[in-house]
């Protein structure tokens, strides 16, 4: 390819030919050697600035000086003719380095546009160029005129902030920009700013305010319709600094519509979600309270069947009837006390302890299940080891629901081992002479899942079971300072280890007792 264009080089060529002539035969001596400079500069000019094109043009024109020298001092030239010679080959010297440091400085600004204009064509975020010399000059004029606070007067003149977005040209747009907006090409691109944006945008009173201060970093949100007429919302950033060079601002341009969308979705699944999470309070709640009322309303419903069948016998038997009848009252009244304490439990209120005597508190718990026990053919036994005066601190009412539901638990369990296999033991014992431990096992199948999902709420391995039991078990267990865990029975049964701190002075041992023995509460679970 030739180096060279063509006019130029012509035009270079005639130049150095025309000079070489006065040079080399005019008679006297008119220094016009110098006029070499000018032969590279009009061969750079039309493109061939190349750099070995500037070496070859400024070598031919010294060349040509030296020969018109040549030339002129055969013919007789004069003594300063010699000095006329080194200074124009001087002149063309400084003149060629010049051009060729022009010529890498041309270079390097070339390779930087297309590197940015690469950059600009091929970024995955769109970019608008953006033309905001008008509005600078149009801000200048309204200060001239006397306008202080621009804050201020934007606010109160919206037709103001109207027109400078008319005024804003939109300068060049890369690919990412054109596939938002849905144009085919830069040519049918929006010229002005205000073709983008809705009449009702208010984000570019911001900007002209950015303008005026000349902020190093302007962001603002806003929305645009693409050709189509499709909203979009979009997040734009700009450099106003000092240093920008306001008639080609690029703005970078975030899509955030899917953003926005997604967000809203959030924002309507969360808030169903607390809809649902308070729906589910409230079934817990009302659950737990059907599930702690259900050992009561037992005792009620035996209680009452039994003060019927004595009244039922001829002659009636007034002394048992009477005693049912108290046993059904007392019934009643522990109802409404579990009741009381549920809710209590539930709100998260403020126990009402009192120092109990746990094995007394077991022995009426077992005594309790009897009917149940009897239902089933169950037969309970309460061993209290070596201990008496065994005092804890708590609510005797929750306590002894815990027992209730780990008693009854344990019975259900065995509804598949034979009868005469159907045993449950409570047993109490003391650890570290500071803690009272109690354990209730069984000989059904044990435990199957892991001790976390077990004390889940609403977890139940019974067909008709609301899952509450055990989770409101641990929660009470816990507010009286306590832990309770799971384990196996040694006869593969399952284990529930619940312990409670000692209340008072400690335990001490009971009369006629040793160390090893055991009195033992046998209940037969048959009703007389």
């Amino acid at each position: 390819m030739n180096l060279f264009d063509r006019p130029q080089s012509a035009g270079a060529a005639l130049l150095a030919c025309a000079i070489f002539c006065l040079d080399a035969f005019t008679r006297d001596d008119l220094a016009v050697a110098g006029l070499y400079v000018l032969v590279p500069l009009i061969a750079a000019s039309g493109g061939g600035g190349r750099r070995r094109a500037v070496l070859g043009w400024s070598t031919a024109c010294a060349g040509l000086a030296i020969a018109g020298f040549l030339i002129f001092q055969a013919r007789g030239a004069p003594p300063l003719a010699f000095a006329h010679l080194g200074i124009s080959l001087v002149v063309l010297l400084v003149m060629t380095l010049l051009l060729l440091r022009t010529q890498a400085m041309s270079s390097a600004v070339e390779r930087g546009e297309r590197r940015y204009r690469s950059i600009f064509d091929t970024l995955a975020s769109a970019i608008w160029e953006h033309d905001f010399t008008e509005v600078v000059d149009a801000i200048s004029r309204l200060r001239a005129s006397g306008v202080e606070d621009l804050r201020r007067y934007v606010v109160e003149h919206p037709e103001f902030v109207a027109e400078m977005r008319r005024l804003v040209r939109i300068t060049d747009v890369n690919a990412t920009g054109l596939a938002l907006m849905g144009v085919p090409s830069k040519e049918a691109f929006h010229s002005r700013l205000s073709e983008l944006l809705p009449e009702t945008d208010e984000s570019f009173a911001d900007c002209i305010v950015a303008l005026d201060e000349r902020r190093s970093l302007f962001e603002t949100e806003t929305t645009v319709y693409t050709l189509a007429g499709s909203r979009r919302d979009i997040f734009v950033t700009f450099s106003l600094g000092p240093e920008a060079c306001l008639d080609k601002v690029p703005g970078s341009i975030l899509d955030v519509t899917d953003r926005k969308a997604l967000e809203a979705q959030v924002l309507r699944t969360r808030e169903e979600l607390a809809e649902a999470q308070r729906s589910g309070a409230l079934a817990a709640m009302s659950a737990s309270i059907a599930h702690e009322l259900n050992q009561p309303l037992s005792a009620i419903h035996s209680y009452a069947d039994a003060a019927r069948r004595w009244m039922a016998r001829m002659p009636p038997d007034m002394h048992e009837a009477m005693a049912a009848l108290t046993g059904l009252s007392q019934a009643i009244g522990h109802a409404r006390t579990v009741m009381h304490r549920v809710r209590s439990l539930v709100g998260n209120a403020r126990i009402r302890s009192a120092d109990i005597d746990l094995g007394e508190l077991l022995s009426t718990t077992v005594t309790l299940m009897r009917a149940d026990a009897a239902e089933t053919s169950t037969r309970l036994v309460l061993m209290r080891g070596r201990w008496r005066d065994l005092a804890v601190s708590g609510d005797r009412i929750l306590l002894k629901q815990v027992f209730v539901n780990l008693v009854t638990n344990a019975i259900q369990a065995m509804a598949e081992v034979p009868p005469e296999c159907r045993t449950v033991t409570v047993k109490i014992d003391v650890e570290d002479g500071a803690t009272a431990l109690v354990r209730v096992a069984d000989r059904g199948p044990g435990w199957e899942d892991a001790e976390e999902k077990v004390f889940g709420s609403f977890y139940t391995t019974k067909p008709a079971g609301m899952g509450l039991g055990l989770s409101i078990s641990r929660t009470t267990v816990e507010r009286h300072g306590g832990s309770i865990a799971l384990g196996r029975a040694p006869g593969g049964g399952a284990l529930v280890e619940v312990r409670l701190p000692l209340a008072g002075a400690g335990p001490s041992v009971a009369d006629g007792v040793g160390d090893g023995q055991v009195e033992q509460v046998a209940v037969d679970g048959l009703v007389q």
